[in-house]
C-alpha cells in the first residue's frame, strides 16, 4: 500500500473520521514488519489493539455475581425475621415481672453497703476500659490539630 494512502488514512484515523474497514487495513499494514521509523509509534498502537482483539475475558472466581449476592442478602433477611420472632415470643416481658419478694432481700444496713459499693467499682472498671481507648483519640487530635494548625 501507498505510504502516501497510509498517512491520508492516519490523518483520518486521529481525527475519527475513519471506518471500520478502514481501521482493519490500517491494523494489516502496520502488523507487516516493515514500517518506516516515523509511523513505527502507529505500529505499537495498532499491535496492542489487535492483542487486545485476541483476549477474552476469563471468569475470575473470586467475584462473586449478583444473582449470588442476592440470595445472601435474601437469606440474612429471613434470618433476620427469624432472630426477632424468637426474641419476641421466648424473652417477652411477662417473665421478668418483679414480685415484692425480690425486693431488698438484703437485711443488713453493712453488707447492703458493702454489696453495693462493689457493683459500683465493677461498674466504674468497666466504663474505665471502655474510655481507656480515648487517650490514643486525644492524641491523634492533637496531630490532626498540629497539621491543620488549628490550635
Amino acid at each position: 500500500m501507498e505510504l502516501a494512502k497510509i498517512e491520508k488514512l492516519l490523518e483520518r484515523y486521529e481525527d475519527g473520521k475513519t471506518s471500520l474497514a478502514e481501521e482493519n487495513l490500517l491494523r494489516e499494514y502496520f502488523l507487516n514488519e516493515n514500517v518506516p521509523e516515523h509511523l513505527r509509534s502507529y505500529q505499537l498502537i495498532f499491535m496492542f489493539s489487535a492483542n487486545q482483539k485476541k483476549e477474552t475475558m476469563q471468569s475470575n472466581p473470586g467475584i462473586k455475581s449478583h444473582k449470588n449476592r442476592r440470595k445472601w442478602y435474601s437469606w440474612t433477611s429471613i434470618a433476620a425475621i427469624l432472630i426477632v420472632a424468637l426474641g419476641v415470643f421466648f424473652f417477652n416481658d411477662s417473665s421478668r415481672m418483679l414480685n415484692d419478694n425480690d425486693l431488698g432481700t438484703i437485711s443488713d444496713e453493712e453488707l447492703a453497703l458493702e454489696k453495693t459499693k462493689e457493683t459500683l467499682n465493677m461498674v466504674s472498671q468497666l466504663m474505665n476500659e471502655g474510655t481507656a481507648n480515648l487517650a490514643y483519640l486525644k492524641e491523634f487530635n492533637k496531630t490532626t490539630n498540629k497539621i491543620l494548625k488549628t490550635d
